[in-house]
């Protein structure tokens, strides 16, 4: 059976229509004759949207019962029972209630595509699993239910309903998506302009990246090897030197322009990568400061190398330096040409830079292969051996040919080249070139030539014997080159495999370090204004003096080696080296501290342990004297004068109580032994029941909460106990000629509580925000009250925030998720 096809409309938020599209495009199929269903639609009681179902079949919604309320959900097994061609299936992201089929809505419609029905749905940006941070940083509110992008991705069709801000406010303030209670909470919240720009560009991006897609799996399926410039990518080349600067910001400038995205990428030559002098440190900074990507590709040729890199990432311009005029001998054929030659079908700009070429610089040079005692002992030796091969030869000479003669002075020059090096080599070619044309060429005993073709048999064995020396010569260069890079990767690879407890554990890497580039010292210096420690030393002691080269590991320590010549490639991993000592570092810094802090903790566990056994033991005793209070002040015999005092003992002692209460909730939270009891309730009753217990200290407290908000399935105590801590630390702070706000309202989906004080904003110290829910520094400052109120919230599945009053002052938000409707 085929897999059936997916059709999604995605919106920028709730209320730009949607619903109204899916529903238009099922009635439109099934007036062309298919069979079409509606699984699940929410209307939201709209009823511009409700009168788009005319005459759909709708599949009747499965009950389930949780925590005493009944949930609605879609009849998956119904719809694959009647089968039918298409099914409308509404808010993708859904999460299903327990005891469903699938977690998630969107399994449930994975299981229809899977049946071979084509399944309408819809989705809103904001539950989109890659962009759900995004949306949170803009909205400031965590999106619970999401939908993984492949989803949504392998559609068949994705349709963008799009509206402006302003239209989308419009709609929202005449009625036409949430109730008239709600319009005012949700224009000043999550309707706001600024929030719906940057949704709608964040929806108009994710989409416009899967059209991208889709157009390059076109051009792979039809072989299509030319750039379609349907979106403008600047493909730059960097050299890794000073010019880099200077074209990276003209690229720059021609990507604000054209809004086209930057793509620096540096090719290095790979027969040259071990003698190459660049530095890409600068290129890379400003290629994330102006939020683009790079790349570096190994490659023999750069100009097919940029070129084939430009096609792969759909570039559609390709930008080159030139700092160097051309020579009046200067012949066609370099990289530029080469690159204007291949991309006929992209635009090549090529910007005059007038950076200062760098010296060119090779390798730093290590201690040469062969002493001069031993190069001056082979010398020697090559005196002594060419004599002796020619008075041999010379007893032999009837007995040869004279090419027996070349080829063994050939074997000699080749065995002194290996032993001496390329010096001896070539003054062995020399010399038996030489001893050849006197002794064994005729005319004998001259060196004259009489025959052409000795002649050119005397020139080619010296020409041989010198171009063999310099072959070995750079043979050994090589394989030096080679083992070098290898010990380079082992001493990167010993790096990142050592796991340091202690300054002593680094050791071995400064060892290997100083081994591999062949300096007297290496070392760890610590700097601290303007006086130097050595921490750690291998080898000689080492001062600072012109002589050495620091590099830095983190802000007071340096790796500092003597005596040692480096090009930028040294530097650069040397550099990355220095940053692994730093990491490893940071580890040992992060270790000691976790052991601070462990000991921290079992000290603070001992501590607050006593606490809340005091606590414990006190609040018997506090509901004792409490009880004997109120005794004393029904006595009918009490004076005016004997009441009042009673009356501040009472209120300091309802206090204490309220103070050890929290803390022994503060120990419940830590421990995780607060298990909440579920019941359906009005938010309205629960502000009210709390109120009542609550001495406000003669504030006005100010409530405005609706008593037709949805309710919420919550432990009433717990959320009784929040409202009571919240607005009894905003009686503490709020000037007593200002009311108390408590109000409450349904956004995005989600009731909110608000308590409003005029008292300090969040940042005033007096206030003691807590920086987190719960949190472990034993040193923070922090409201007790607001700590177990955040606990409670959190332990109820909803979030506390604090943010500063307009105006002045502090608000308490209390988000909660409201019961389904049924």
């Amino acid at each position: 059976m085929a897999r059936g096809q997916l059709r999604v409309y995605l919106g920028l938020a709730p209320g730009v229509g949607k619903t109204y599209k899916m529903l238009d495009e099922g009635w439109r199929r099934r007036e062309r004759g298919a069979d079409v269903v509606a699984g699940y639609v929410e209307t939201h009681g709209r009823p511009l949207t409700e009168s788009q179902m005319r005459d759909i079949e709708v599949i009747a919604r499965k009950h389930y019962e949780y925590r005493g309320a009944s949930l609605e959900e879609m009849d998956l097994e119904a719809i694959l029972t009647r089968h039918p061609q298409v099914v409308l299936v509404d808010e993708l992201a859904h999460t299903n209630a327990p005891g469903s089929a699938h977690e998630k809505r969107w399994q449930d419609v994975d299981a229809l595509l899977e049946a071979g029905i084509d399944v309408i749905t819809t989705v809103n940006i904001q539950h989109l699993e890659s962009v759900n941070d995004v949306v949170e940083k803009i909205t400031g509110t965590v999106q619970r239910e999401t939908v993984p992008d492949f989803v949504v991705r392998r559609a068949e069709q994705i349709e963008l309903v799009d509206i402006t801000p302003e239209a989308l406010r419009r709609r929202m303030a005449h009625g036409n998506i949430y109730p008239a209670d709600k319009i005012d909470a949700s224009l000043s919240n999550f309707f706001r302009s600024g929030n719906l720009t940057a949704l709608r560009e964040l929806s108009l991006l994710w989409l416009a990246d899967r059209v991208e897609d889709s157009l390059q799996s076109y051009l792979d399926a039809h072989g299509i090897t030319e750039t379609w410039e349907t979106r403008e990518r600047l493909i730059v080349a960097v050299a890794g030197n000073e010019a880099d600067e200077i074209l990276l910001r003209r690229a720059a400038r021609i990507a604000s322009r054209n809004h086209a995205e930057i793509v620096a990428i540096h090719v290095i030559d790979s027969g040259a990568m071990r003698s190459r002098n660049s530095d890409t440190t600068l290129a890379r900074e400003l290629v994330e400061e102006f939020e683009g990507v790079f790349y570096e590709v190994i490659d023999d040729d750069i100009a097919n190398a940029l070129v084939a890199f430009a096609r792969a990432q759909r570039g559609t311009q390709i930008i080159l330096g030139s700092s160097r005029p051309k020579r009046p001998w200067h012949l066609p054929g370099g990289v530029i040409e080469k690159v204007l030659r291949l991309a006929r079908d992209l635009d090549v700009h090529i910007i005059a830079v007038t950076a200062k070429r760098g010296p060119r610089t090779a390798r730093r040079q290590r201690k040469a292969s062969f002493s001069w005692v031993r190069t001056w002992r082979y010398l020697a030796l090559c005196a002594v051996v060419l004599p002796l091969l020619t008075v041999l030869m010379t007893q032999i000479r009837s007995g040869v040919s004279l090419s027996t003669v070349f080829l063994v002075f050939l074997i000699a020059v080749l065995a002194l080249a290996a032993g001496g090096g390329v010096s001896v080599g070539v003054a062995a070619a020399l010399g038996a070139s030489g001893l050849e044309n006197y002794f064994f060429v005729p005319p004998r005993h001259t060196l004259a030539v009489a025959r052409p073709d000795d002649a050119v048999a005397i020139i080619a064995f010296l020409l041989f014997g010198v171009g063999a020396s310099l072959a070995m010569n750079e043979f050994r260069r090589r394989s030096e080159s080679a083992r070098r890079a290898r010990a380079e990767a082992e001493l990167l690879a010993e790096a990142v495999a050592t796991v340091t407890t202690s300054r002593e554990d680094l050791m071995p890497l400064l060892d290997t370090l100083r081994t591999v580039y062949a300096v007297p010292s290496a070392a760890l210096v610590r700097v601290s204004e303007g006086h130097t420690v050595t921490e750690l030393v291998s080898g000689d002691p080492v001062e600072s003096s012109e002589d050495t080269v620091d590099f830095a590991v983190n802000e007071t320590m340096v790796l500092r080696l003597s005596a040692v010549e480096l090009d930028n490639q040294d530097r650069q991993l040397i550099t990355a080296f220095a940053g692994r000592l730093a990491a490893a570092l940071h580890s040992q810094r992060l270790m000691l501290e976790a052991e601070e802090m462990r000991t921290r903790a079992e000290t603070d566990a001992l501590r607050i342990g006593l606490l809340r056994s005091v606590a414990h033991d006190l609040k018997p005793a506090l509901a004792n004297i409490e009880a004997s209070l109120v005794s004393l002040r029904s006595a009918p015999t009490l004076h005016h004068e004997q009441r009042v005092p009673l009356g501040n003992i009472t209120r300091e002692v309802n206090n204490l109580t309220r103070l050890v209460t929290n803390l022994l909730d503060s120990g419940r939270l830590d421990a995780k032994m607060i298990a909440p009891r579920h019941w359906r309730a009005s938010l309205a009753d629960l502000v009210s029941n709390a109120l009542g217990t609550l001495d406000t200290k003669g504030r006005l407290v100010d409530v405005d909460v609706p008593g037709d908000l949805p309710t919420v399935i919550t432990d009433p105590d717990l959320l009784e106990r929040v409202i009571v801590n919240l607005v009894t630390n905003a009686c503490a702070f709020s000037p007593p000629e200002q009311p108390i706000r408590v109000t409450a309202g349904c956004t995005a989906g989600e009731l909110e509580l608000l308590v409003i004080d005029r008292g300090p904003g969040i940042r005033d110290p007096r206030r003691r925000i807590p920086a987190a829910w719960m949190t472990s520094d034993p040193d923070a400052d922090e409201d007790l009250s607001l700590l177990v109120a955040r606990g409670f919230v959190k332990v109820l599945g909803g979030e506390l925030r604090f943010e500063d009053t307009p105006g002045g002052g502090l608000t308490a938000a209390v988000r909660l998720a409201p019961t389904p409707r049924t």
